[in-house]
């Protein structure tokens, strides 16, 4: 090895010229080949990088608006009080449904974390996670409160 600022030979595992006394920097030679080749990766790696942002800006998630609209009807039917002329509120077919409705909401519920926890191991990125959120705690207090009623219905 030579060094760069005096040409002076040097041994190879020394970190200063015995000549003049600059400080040896090893540097790495690529040929041209190796350089080309380089660039073809760090293009094939941009194309790569935008393929993935494209497919994750395209990322949807179906069970998140069944999710939240199951979860809000069920929270609906169940808290906002019937007629009484209606003679549904009370009734033992109207707390079924209502208990049905927010199982149904519990399981797009989870589903739609199924699928968020995917794409989270793909792509680093999850679809409206505090809507995901919202919906599971509605569906959750809708379902107890349905069940509650059912058992203390008599």
């Amino acid at each position: 090895m030579y060094c760069r600022k005096c040409g002076a030979k040097i041994n190879d595992s020394a970190k200063f010229c015995d000549s003049c006394g600059a400080e040896v920097k090893l540097i790495k030679q690529r040929s041209d080949a190796q350089k080309y080749e380089d660039r073809k990766k760090a293009e094939k790696t941009k194309e790569t990088k935008k393929k993935t942002d494209k497919a994750v800006e395209d990322l949807k998630n179906p069970y998140v608006i069944p999710a939240i609209g199951t979860a809000i009807l069920a929270f609906g039917l169940a808290i906002f009080p019937w007629p009484v002329s209606w003679g549904v509120g009370t009734s033992l077919w109207m707390r079924i449904i209502i208990l049905l409705i927010a199982l149904l909401s519990d399981y797009h519920c989870t589903k739609s974390k199924q699928v968020n926890n995917l794409y989270n191991i793909q792509y680093h990125y999850r679809v409206l996670p505090q809507v995901v959120t919202t919906a599971t705690v509605l569906a959750t207090m809708t379902t107890v409160v349905a069940l509650f009623a059912l058992i203390t219905m008599y």
